[in-house]
């Protein structure tokens, strides 16, 4: 599960060519915060738009 979840912001990383672990660290945490804050905000309008 954990593969699956850092696989976007692994491929970003490796797209990059970063090898330094504290740089894709850092990197990795800004994709993962940018890919699930879209989903919570479309989920949360969709939620929005049923209950309206």
């Amino acid at each position: 599960m954990l593969k699956f979840l850092m696989a976007p912001s692994n491929a970003v990383c490796d797209r990059l060519g970063l090898t330094d672990e504290h740089e894709r660290g850092m990197l990795r945490m800004l994709v993962n915060m940018l890919i699930f804050t879209a989903i919570v905000v479309a989920v949360f309008y969709v939620a929005w738009r049923a209950f309206e």
